[in-house]
């Protein structure tokens, strides 16, 4: 009975324990949206980086579609490369239905989501046959051709050709019920760090920048909901086993068919999300940003957060977003040669990163803080 009551106890201190957690990560989240809802910068030695709300809508772009890795990839042992095929057409089918059908970008995604879901499911069927590295070049194929498809003179009238689909002239409008200002003047009151929030109202275009802000991150915060559950439920446990072990998989009554494919069709309908909200932030679905390029700098932003965990999804979005974009604004580093700082440094960066966290850190930063977390609760 006492052992009873003390495990009861210890989950409901568990749950206390995530919902605070969780609170504090949603407050955090606001206060860096008032913080920074027009273009902010982050002095680090002589450089100043800028840091707004537009890139961090592009890191949350980046994040569900690494999150989408991390089912496929993390949780199911499959070595696909092709997500950049399925952020792109997530981005042109949203974009094409906000442009030329005047659909609200909401609705778009009702399009997107079982559009990309079933892509990924029959592109993902040749997984059935081979794995390993040819799984990986073939996915990664998808990825390379996808520039060129969407430069085929057949389909201008949807994509617009080399010039890419334009969505510029939707406007994202702030609810009227919504205290965006109320809200953003009690901030700036705040003694001492009053400051950071700005001065006066907000401009119309401001509050259209937090709600933007506001609604991508729900859309986070949904996709991330929807994984968690389902990587907790027999779906997901059949995931985890073919990743561990496919042939005891097999042997346990799994069926690897219906798995790998769910795996696939999920992890293309939440990269198709995540180029939707590209889409919608940068204004304009152009070849050039689904390359094969941006593949590998998912795939980095998987290994560099950690492969298998949900948290490491968001480390790697904000990295892929924030840090080729301040490599190449750093002007001066005190141990650098400064010419090493001409050209590229972005793409140099994030390589010479990807290293030392390859060698020092081999489960990601989420993994590595793990670590570091329990080996300071057993010191105490």
């Amino acid at each position: 009975m006492l052992q009873r009551v003390q495990s009861t106890n210890e989950t409901r201190s568990e749950r206390n324990y995530q919902v605070a957690k969780w609170a504090c990560f949603v407050i955090s989240l606001l206060l860096i949206a008032f913080a920074y809802v027009d273009v902010g910068t982050i002095s680090i030695g002589s450089n100043n980086y800028n840091l707004s709300l537009i890139r961090l809508n592009k890191a949350i772009a980046y994040t569900i579609a690494i999150l989408g890795l991390q089912v496929v990839i993390g949780y199911t042992g499959q070595i696909a490369l092709g997500q950049s095929f399925f952020f792109g057409t997530g981005a042109y089918i949203s974009a094409w239905l906000i442009a030329d059908h005047s659909w609200p970008f909401l609705l778009t995604l009702l399009i997107v989501v079982p559009s990309c879901f079933l892509l990924g499911m029959v592109l993902g069927l040749p997984a059935l046959r081979i794995r390993g590295l040819y799984l990986a070049l073939l996915t990664f194929g998808l990825a390379a051709v996808f520039p060129s498809i969407v430069k085929l003179d057949k389909l201008y009238s949807y994509t617009g050709g080399a010039g890419g689909k334009l969505t510029s002239n939707y406007k994202f409008i702030a609810p009227a019920w919504l205290p965006f200002d109320e809200v953003a003047q009690a901030l700036q009151k705040i003694p001492l760090f009053g400051g950071f929030f700005g001065d006066g109202p907000l401009s119309t275009r401001e509050e259209s920048r937090l709600w933007k802000y506001i609604l991508f991150s729900l859309i986070a915060g949904l996709c991330f909901w929807l994984v968690h559950n389902l990587i907790h439920s027999r779906p997901g446990r059949a995931m985890r086993a073919i990743r561990d072990n496919e042939t005891s998989a097999a042997t346990s009554g799994v069926n690897l068919a219906i798995t790998k494919t769910l795996s696939f069709g999920v992890a293309s309908a939440l990269g198709g999300v995540g180029g939707a909200i590209y889409v919608a932030e940068v204004g304009i679905a152009s070849p050039d940003d689904f390359s094969s390029l941006v593949a590998i700098y998912l795939i980095v932003g998987l290994v560099v957060g950690g492969v298998g965990t949900l948290p490491g999804a968001v480390v790697g979005g904000l990295i892929y977003a924030l840090v080729p974009d301040w490599a190449s604004s750093t002007q001066s580093i005190s141990f650098v040669p400064e010419r090493w700082l001409q050209g590229p440094t972005g793409s140099l960066i994030l390589g010479i990163l990807l290293i030392v966290l390859t060698l020092f850190l081999p489960g990601g930063v989420v993994a590595g803080w793990r670590r570091l977390k329990s080996k300071m609760i057993a010191k105490q």
